[in-house]
């Protein structure tokens, strides 16, 4: 058995499911005797991109996705639509389906692929921004919390572990997170990292609503001039 089988995969955050469930695939198929290459679409970009040929010689191509990709390089491919779950649950099962019940694929107009795939685009942009700044909003909760543990208003002695932990939870991270959010939609946008432009409008100091709006411009900058 060696008919070759590639997949894309990819899920709303581009975090975990997107390459555990590549990777579950990947593991499958060499049990299995398939010739697997899997392209995964998550927050740090698109890895292991497939080329021409990849798709040419491919006998079927699985879409684990999540969210709405381009489909119009597959035109003329059998293509087996699941989600990233269902290949992450069960992969050994997903591949011989794929070739069981894939279908012929032919793809619409490019006016109706752009009006569908727009809105994922900037939906996919904000999450990137998005999981870069959760571990910053976990951190600091997580400091804050642990100032309590010395008592509720503890943090108000200087000098104490309790006070430490609320300037690092509470104004360190806490002010890190429109920065960083404003720096890695930007990077989505235009693949570069640019960081000094990208993310210090967003170190103004509050109010919150003024560092959003000014850790936003270079993310419309971006936007309009995404070569910048």
């Amino acid at each position: 058995m060696n008919e070759r089988i590639i997949a894309v995969t990819a899920c709303p955050t581009g975090v975990a499911h997107t390459f555990m469930a590549a990777e579950a695939l990947k593991t499958a198929a060499a049990k299995q005797g398939f010739l697997f290459k899997a392209e995964t679409r998550g927050s740090v970009g698109v890895r292991d991109t497939f080329s021409d040929e990849d798709i040419r010689e491919a006998e079927v191509v699985i879409i684990a996705a999540d969210i709405e990709t381009d489909l119009s390089r597959f035109h003329g491919k059998r293509l087996y639509r699941t989600s990233t779950g269902q290949a992450l649950k069960k992969p050994e099962e997903t591949l011989p389906d794929a070739l069981r019940l894939a279908t012929l694929y032919q793809s619409n107009t490019a006016s109706a692929k752009a009006g569908r795939t727009e809105l994922p685009a900037i939906y996919q942009h904000l999450m990137t921004g998005v999981s870069h700044m959760l571990p910053l909003v976990v951190a600091g909760g997580l400091c804050i919390a642990l100032s309590f543990v010395f008592g509720i208003n503890a943090f108000k002695q200087p000098g104490t572990l309790a006070a430490a932990l609320m300037e690092i939870g509470g104004k360190a991270a806490f002010a890190l997170m429109v920065p960083v959010l404003a720096g890695y939609i930007s990077y989505s946008i235009a693949t570069v990292r640019v960081w000094p432009p990208d993310c210090s409008p967003g170190c103004w100091p509050p109010p919150a609503a003024r560092a959003f709006l000014a850790g936003s411009s270079p993310v419309f900058w971006r936007a309009i001039r995404p070569g910048s």
